[in-house]
């Protein structure tokens, strides 16, 4: 029996297949980003998104599944990081010290949706939800940390994907982690070619390769090797909400 089952879902989604549409579109949103995990953070930082996407639909098929189900695949910038505040010990001296990470990622997402339309009096409200795995390539971005308590010298460094700048700076940002792996899951309103999604966007990968960001910025600004910062390392989050328009 469930050979069967299989059988006949196999063949409706080749079905299907033979049917395919593409739709294309571009989206832009904005939410809040932080780094999850990160017992430093302070607040959360202004997320961004835009881009396009294409959706692969299945309308055609005039089967169940083609109805409600699309996949939709993209392209987007994404601007993620977060806030800081750290305390440090230095030569049995206390010092404050407060920062932020912004980074921009590409992101490619390949995106499973389900949607169906309100049975409501008014024609054309559709309600959906999707999930899938993304993949981010960092681009650029900028750290920084500055002084609040007197003790220890500013530092402000901006990297790229060549990391470009001085040694200092190339010391600094080689220990970002520039690839992550997250996953979306969201929900969507459509009504004619709008559309508006909110989701949360959640990286599987730590922003760096050693305990904390601020860390390598003072171990690479300093040279005493008595600086102490108790920091675990993080994950980027976005809580995300988009509008879009399908051409």
């Amino acid at each position: 029996m469930k050979k069967i089952v299989l059988l006949c879902f196999l063949t409706g989604l080749m079905g299907s297949m033979v049917h395919a549409q593409w739709q294309f579109g571009a989206k832009a949103g904005l939410g809040y980003a932080s780094i999850t995990d990160d017992l430093s953070t302070k607040s959360p930082i202004l997320g961004a998104t835009v881009g396009g996407f294409a959706n692969l639909t299945f309308v055609e098929s005039k089967s169940m599944l083609g109805e409600i189900f699309y996949l939709q695949m993209g392209l987007n910038l994404n601007r993620r990081g977060s806030n800081f505040q750290v305390v440090m010990e230095r030569d049995n001296t206390l010092s404050i010290r407060e920062g932020f990470y912004h980074a921009y990622y590409a992101q490619i997402p390949v995106l499973a949706c389900v949607h169906m339309e309100l049975p409501i009096r008014k024609a054309g409200h559709i309600v959906g939800v999707f999930l899938g795995p993304t993949l981010n390539m960092g681009i650029f971005g900028r750290c920084k940390d500055r002084l609040v308590s007197p003790g220890i010298s500013s530092y402000t460094g901006n990297y790229d994907l060549d990391i470009h700048g001085t040694a200092h700076d190339r010391a600094v940002f080689t220990h970002l982690k520039r690839f992550d792996v997250s996953a979306i899951l969201g929900v969507s309103y459509e009504y004619k070619n709008y559309i508006a999604s909110l989701y949360v966007d959640y990286g599987f990968l730590p922003t760096s390769n050693e305990t904390d960001i601020i860390r390598v910025i003072e171990n690479s600004s300093n040279s005493s090797s008595n600086i102490r910062v108790d920091i675990p390392n993080g994950y980027n989050t976005a809580y995300m909400l988009t509008v879009g328009y399908r051409f």
